[in-house]
């Protein structure tokens, strides 16, 4: 079972450990970790990740809208399920940003025995990012730590990252976001209350108020998979705000679950991004919008369970 732990890695073990960002958990991420998990269980020692939260671009550029590939749940849920033997978040602050490479170490060796590290080779560590890679083997050789160095995960011939996915999804392909992911781009939050204009159409709908710094695909209509209480139902979920009826400035996501009539207000709600359908559009009329979800609801049917609409 991992363990998850605020603040520096602590472990009465010896430890080998991968230290990141880890914002989506990619598939370039994912090669680090069981490269971790594959050392630690060959030296007999404890495999350990250790991240950051706020993510440091976010703390030090003062970024306010949205960032995240994962929520701080989310993130805790991905690196758990990975079974290392502990994860550890570390807050990110101004002491934090102050360290260099010498002094994180020095602070790293007062909590754990640290006797190897896997890093991708794109990595820095430390104030400015100035403890590159040639200063981490020097502090490495020094300290006899063995060093891993993980080349990146390909796609296209280019590394996958977090920004490349960022990149992806502002342009509503999520198609491509899973590629780099490994698995559907998602958000997890819990169902609110709205004001039932789906169910007065005659399309009840899931509503979801994302936490306000997660990333969210474009704007626009999106073929899904939703999950909760254990089940996964196809759907169609609009991501955007509702300009026919509201326009607001704060975006919201509506599912609508196909083949399912039931009240799920207050259950926690899964929505996994599979295929764009459509903009975002404001309709003159009712009848208009009414036609426009039956042809949604139909076509994210046959994209995702190649059948066609009864």
């Amino acid at each position: 079972m991992t363990f998850y732990r605020e603040g520096w890695p602590l472990s009465d073990k010896p430890v080998w450990m991968t230290v990141g960002n880890f914002d989506g958990f990619h598939r370039g991420h994912r090669k680090s970790v069981e490269q971790l998990k594959h050392d630690a269980k060959e030296a007999g020692v404890a495999s350990v990740i250790l991240t950051f939260w706020p993510h440091p671009q976010v703390y030090l550029q003062n970024i306010i809208t949205p960032f995240y590939l994962s929520t701080l749940a989310e993130k805790k849920a991905e690196l758990t399920n990975t079974r290392v033997d502990q994860v550890a978040i570390l807050k990110f602050d101004d002491d934090l940003a102050s360290l260099y490479a010498e002094g994180f170490f020095a602070e790293l060796s007062r909590h754990i025995d640290l006797k190897g590290l896997v890093v991708g080779e794109n990595f820095a560590l430390g104030k400015d990012r100035s403890g590159s890679m040639d200063v981490i083997k020097r502090i490495c050789d020094r300290k006899k730590i063995e060093l891993k160095i993980v080349e990146s995960e390909l796609s296209d011939g280019l590394p996958i990252s977090s920004g490349r996915i960022r990149k992806a999804l502002g342009a509503g392909d999520v198609e491509t976001a899973e590629k780099f992911l490994g698995r559907p781009y998602s958000l997890t939050g819990r169902i609110t209350q709205g004001m039932h204009r789906g169910s007065k159409l005659g399309f009840p709908t899931a509503n979801q108020m994302p936490d306000p710094m997660k990333l969210l695909p474009k704007w626009g209509v999106y073929a899904t998979l939703a999950s909760f209480d254990g089940k996964t139902r196809i759907g169609a979920t609009s991501v955007g705000v509702r300009p026919t009826f509201e326009d607001t400035k704060i975006p919201n996501i509506e599912t609508l679950l196909l083949d399912f009539d039931g009240n799920i207000y207050n259950e926690e709600l899964k929505v996994a991004f599979k295929r764009y359908l459509r903009a975002e559009k404001k309709f003159d009329t009712t009848e208009d919008l009414i036609r426009q979800i039956q042809l949604d609801a139909k076509q994210a049917r046959k994209l995702l369970t190649n059948e066609p609409s009864p």
